[in-house]
């Protein structure tokens, strides 16, 4: 593994900001679950101002104020070298977890935030495009906490925050999974979907979201602004047998997938199939827990107005694992691979919407298909 870009040391902290551009930072930390921080943040746009939520989430017992330290600024572009510093005006919360408001301007600004261990002597960059189209104009807490990711479980109620009234469209859609890199086709959704049904939540309300589905928060239904969440079952590690099989799309054959499918809660028709592909139940154990270790992470990390796995980053995650870089532009978000992956290079170009206004496409090519097959294949053998 390369070492990390914006992996920084606190001696040179103070020149990182100055001199090093956004856009040249390696962010592979991102998608890393075993880095040693992470760090929840998100924008929510009003009338006048930016409502700004974050949280740096416990991975111990560790006291999170003596440890880190959270220093923001702003910058016009990905490509500036200088940071402006940036100190709110007042932070609901604390210094690792709270939120506070940004005035509203008319052009796109970014917000960075510089994480520091200072144990550690060690930070990390995060930022946030603050765009004056951004579609996200209101906010969701469950249990008393901000929803930072796009997704919760059945058994949670949200509360909305940000409009007074908000009507709910509900999406039963099973959604396509993503084709492979090499395909000339993108599983694309339909562009008229269907409205299940629709119901009216106010501000403050304790809401159940109480059907598996896409959910779209608006104040009214012409509205270009809003916010989308998915309620799931067991998410974003899966446990039910049936819930197990539809990922395994990218790795089985079509005679196996039918089968997986067929076999829908039973355990042992399931069992069999898997069985038939390694030919040995050790392997077949080291297939099922590497295998569905990166689709939880795929569902955790990359969850859309679909599922996770099901999307392109999620799909070429789970098969090719954590990248080695990570660059962020204004419009596209570059994954590149090591040596031992004949130096793949993985482009997912920004698409926006209502829905998910950090959707990413991948940018498919038939140069692909022999890593593709190859990788595959590996998996297939468990040689992972």
């Amino acid at each position: 593994m390369r070492i990390i870009i914006g992996f920084i040391s606190l001696f040179t902290i103070a020149g990182s900001t100055i001199g090093q551009p956004l856009r040249d930072i390696n962010y592979n930390y991102l998608y890393n679950p075993d880095e040693t921080v992470a760090f929840q943040l998100k924008a929510i746009r009003h009338t006048s101002d930016w409502e700004v939520q974050f949280n740096i989430p416990k991975k111990d017992t560790t006291d999170l104020l003596s440890t880190y330290l959270v220093e923001w600024s702003t910058r016009e572009t990905l490509s500036d070298k200088e940071s402006k510093p940036f100190f709110p005006a007042e932070i609901q919360g604390s210094a690792v977890k709270g939120s506070f408001r940004v005035p509203f301007t008319d052009r796109t600004v970014y917000l960075v935030a510089k994480v520091i261990n200072k144990p550690m002597k060690r930070a990390w960059i995060f930022f946030q495009a603050l765009e004056p189209n951004h579609p996200v104009n209101a906010s969701l807490e469950n249990r008393g906490h901000p929803v930072f990711r796009p997704f919760v479980n059945l058994s949670d109620s949200v509360v909305l925050h940000g409009l007074p009234e908000a009507v709910v469209s509900y999406y039963n859609d099973l959604f396509p999974a993503a084709q492979p890199p090499f395909s000339e086709s993108l599983g694309k959704v339909s562009k008229g979907m269907k409205t299940d049904s629709t119901f009216t939540i106010h501000q403050g309300e304790v809401v159940r979201l109480s059907k598996k589905g896409l959910y779209l928060i608006q104040q009214d239904t012409n509205s270009a602004s809003g916010i989308a969440v998915r309620a799931e079952d067991d998410y974003p590690k899966l446990a039910k047998i049936a819930s197990l099989s539809p990922p395994l799309v990218y790795i089985t054959t079509a005679q196996e997938y039918s089968k997986l499918l067929q076999a829908k809660n039973d355990k042992k028709s399931f069992d069999r199939v898997i069985l038939g592909i390694t030919n040995d139940r050790d392997r077949a154990s080291r297939l099922m827990r590497n295998y569905f270790r990166r689709v939880e992470l795929a569902n955790y990390y990359f969850t859309s107005y679909k599922e996770g796995w099901k999307t392109d980053r999620g799909m070429i995650y789970i098969v090719f694992g954590l990248p080695d870089e990570v660059f962020k532009f204004n419009d596209r978000e570059v994954w590149n691979y090591s040596l031992t992956k004949r130096n793949l290079s993985f482009t997912f170009v920004k698409s926006s919407s209502v829905f998910d206004p950090d959707n990413y496409v991948l940018l498919r090519d038939q140069k692909f298909q022999q890593s593709w097959y190859e990788t595959i294949d590996l998996w297939r053998g468990s040689r992972f």
